[in-house]
């Protein structure tokens, strides 16, 4: 609603305002006009005297001949005609822009000697043509506005006549106006203003070389060009705009800056080439406005209030109507409640005697209990003896405790009837005496359920007893089980060891053929050489067969190592270290089928698991990448091994140049027992057991096709940390 009531008062001001700017801006209009045409009209007696001037034989005859006595009786006939037009000044130049006579020559401040060749109107009429031009006078230091004709002497220009009108006496004519009126030249600077401290400011924006083109005119000689200090512009109608002007006010001594709007509309003056602007001050419109919307306010808070008062009495006299018709229905509630509680509803007086009772107590007990009206409690309810120790006493001692609810179980007991019951005691303060309400809540059914959940209770202790126990024991069997699948798995990885190696037989025998065939040959001929006594040559023959045993003790020892049991345990591994022992497994193989291989530098990663388990995922992949090779002969022979990394993996890439994996292949690769090869030429297990060793060590194994043909097998580990220790 407030904000309702501030958007009409905004609004409706608004449009108030917008009324009557538009009146003020009719009015202006017209003013405008009239001051144009007045200006206009008294600028135009001016723009021919020139011409009249340039045809005075007199005017002629001083240019001509010089003489001091025709050029003093020409001052005093250009003072004269100055007197009679209230010309500013009328002065004659030669074709060197020197003052030979002006209407001021009596003055301090004479034009008489003053040369003016620098001044465009000077140079228009030096050329023959009519001359305008306006500027702030150098030598009277008054603005002005100057027209100009050449003086001819049959076809040559043998002077230039000048009039230049003042425009000070329009600015006094038209002064202590209800408005202020700006003459603005062609680049905007105010030239005349009713206001002395707008002149030569800016009305706009001018570029640093037009202000230079200013200053390098003299112009407005020794004057500084500022801009005009507008902080607020927006257009009204196509004719006229909003301007806020900012200005220095004197208050008490004191300069303070002060906001002033007016409504500007300004019209060309094409006679000079100006624009003569009126700025009508708002700020009457503007008290008028905050007046109006502060009554506006005001009115409307004033009614809102009334019409809140009103609404507040009406509501509170409908909610006391209200009220007392709940109290009304809630004392007949309430009636019906007690009568209708399934609960056993007493109240005692003061001194814990029965007073009056429900319907539902006497169902309960199934007889009527009006005899017990004016009794004591406890000829109706006897408590527990374990709950309440002092039977007779216990309303006593809770009112010494300050206890205001009591809650007890117990029994009903009547006659020869006895009903199980919660009781709860409560205190009542009414407005003129004290009170009390007992409930009394049947337990017959709550007893029947807490026998039944005891016994519920501890059978189900007894079933959990016995879960436990099966439980128990089949967590024996599963980590029994857990343990054979270990050993199962290490089978399974010793066997695709076994089967690897068993591929690898015929290259071992040709690698370690080879050294046993040398051996023999140097053995014989060392003994040659004994006989003979050829020492040396015997010695080195010697040497031969020694490196020979230890380079097949180290192709032994690398298979004995790829062939040993044991887990994978993790640690700081070198990758080119594991690249090198499974080339040393591999090679054999590579060398006997004519495949070759291409591994890139040694990158010097270190990476975090097992050397030997990584190296039988190494030689899997290389055997894996020779039967692909050897299942396309027509194919290039060729395996190459890369290492790259990320920051916290080593990628090992194995490409091959066969056929590539099929879209089935690439879907089961590492699934137990599934094979792209041909019949017979594997188990399906190396894959599988790869990808299981590659996990084991916190790594991934994945596959795809080359763009270029051939299968690629990457192997990616992490990097080893030294602050992380190894899991």
């Amino acid at each position: 609603m407030f904000l309702i009531t501030l958007l009409m008062t905004w609004k409706g001001g608004e449009a108030l305002k917008n009324q009557q700017i538009k009146t003020l801006r009719i009015d202006s209009f017209e003013q405008l006009n009239q001051l144009a045409s007045v200006l206009e009209s008294a600028i135009a007696k001016y723009q021919h005297m020139p011409t009249l001037l340039a045809s005075n034989d007199r005017v002629k005859k001083a240019l001509r001949d010089g003489f001091d006595s025709d050029i003093n009786q020409l001052n005093q006939e250009l003072e004269q005609i100055n007197r009679i037009t209230e010309a500013s000044d009328s002065y004659i130049l030669n074709t060197e822009g020197l003052t030979i006579a002006a209407s001021n020559y009596r003055e301090n401040t004479s034009f008489v000697g003053r040369n003016f060749a620098f001044r465009p109107y000077f140079q228009d009429a030096i050329q023959g043509k009519p001359g305008r031009y306006y500027a702030l006078g150098t030598t009277s230091n008054r603005r002005g506005y100057y027209f100009s004709y050449p003086v001819y002497e049959g076809d040559s220009i043998i002077g230039i006549a000048v009039v230049k009108v003042d425009l000070t006496q329009f600015e006094k004519r038209f002064a202590n106006q209800h408005y202020e009126f700006l003459l603005l030249d062609p680049d905007g600077i105010v030239f005349s203003s009713s206001r002395p401290n707008w002149l030569y400011r800016i009305f706009g924006e001018l570029t640093h070389a037009e202000l230079q083109r200013i200053a390098d005119s003299q112009r407005y000689y020794g004057k500084s060009i500022e801009k005009l200090a507008i902080v607020y512009q927006k257009p009204f109608d196509e004719k006229s705009q909003i301007v806020d002007v900012l200005e220095n006010t004197l208050l008490n001594d004191d300069v303070e800056i002060e906001r002033l709007s007016f409504l500007k509309m300004s019209r060309p003056i094409r006679l000079l080439d100006f624009k003569i602007s009126i700025l009508a001050p708002l700020k009457t419109i503007n008290e008028e406005i905050a007046l109006w919307r502060a009554i506006f306010a005001g009115g409307v808070t004033i009614t809102a209030l009334l019409f809140g008062l009103a609404m507040l009495r009406s509501r509170m006299l409908r909610e006391r109507s209200d009220a007392n018709e709940m109290t009304r229905h809630n004392q007949a509630y309430i009636r019906e409640v007690i009568q209708n509680t399934q609960a056993g509803l007493v109240t005692l007086d003061e001194n814990h005697k029965i007073e009056s009772f429900n319907p539902a107590v006497e169902k309960l007990l199934g007889q009527p209990l009006a005899p017990l009206v004016g009794q004591p409690l406890n000829a109706l309810f006897l408590a527990d003896e374990s709950d309440a120790p002092a039977q007779d006493d216990f309303l006593e001692a809770a009112n010494d405790l300050g206890v205001k609810v009591l809650t007890r179980e117990g029994r009903l007991c009547y006659s020869d009837q006895t009903v199980p019951v919660e009781m709860t005691l409560c205190k009542m303060q009414l407005p003129n005496r004290l009170s009390y309400l007992v409930t009394f809540h049947d337990m017959t059914e709550r007893k029947r359920y807490e026998q039944e959940i005891t016994q519920a209770r501890i059978e189900l202790e007894e079933r959990v007893r016995e879960r436990t126990f099966e439980l128990q024991g089949a967590n024996t069997r599963l980590r029994h089980e857990i343990e054979e699948h270990k050993g199962t798995q290490r089978e399974l990885i010793q066997t695709a060891k076994l089967a690897v190696l068993g591929q690898l037989t015929a290259g071992l025998n040709h690698e370690l053929n080879q050294p046993l065939t040398a051996i023999r040959a140097f053995a014989g001929n060392g003994l040659k050489f004994l006989d003979r006594g050829q020492y040396e040559q015997a010695h080195t023959n010697l040497q031969h067969i020694s490196q020979l045993g230890h380079h097949m003790g180290d192709i032994i020892a690398r298979f004995k190592v790829f062939a040993r049991k044991g887990d994978v345990h993790h640690g700081p591994i070198a990758v080119q270290t594991a690249i090198m022992g499974a080339l040393k497994i591999m090679s054999p193989r590579y060398k006997e089928v004519g495949i070759e291989l291409v591994v890139t530098e040694d990158q010097g990663f270190i990476v975090n698991g097992d050397m030997v388990f990584l190296e039988q995922v190494l030689v899997n992949l290389l055997a894996n990448a020779a039967d692909a090779i050897l299942e396309s002969p027509d194919n290039t022979r060729r395996v190459s091994i890369e290492q790259t990394s990320t920051e916290n993996q080593v990628v090992l890439c194995i490409q091959d140049s066969g056929n590539g994996l099929s879209e089935e292949a690439i879907r089961h690769l590492f699934e137990p027992f599934f094979t792209s090869k041909s019949l017979g030429l594997g188990l399906g297990l190396g894959l599988s057991i790869s990808q299981r060793i590659v996990e084991a060590m916190g790594g991934q194994i994945s596959a795809k096709n080359q763009d270029s043909g051939g299968a690629e097998f990457c192997v990616r580990l992490p990097r080893f940390n030294h602050l992380i220790p190894p899991s």
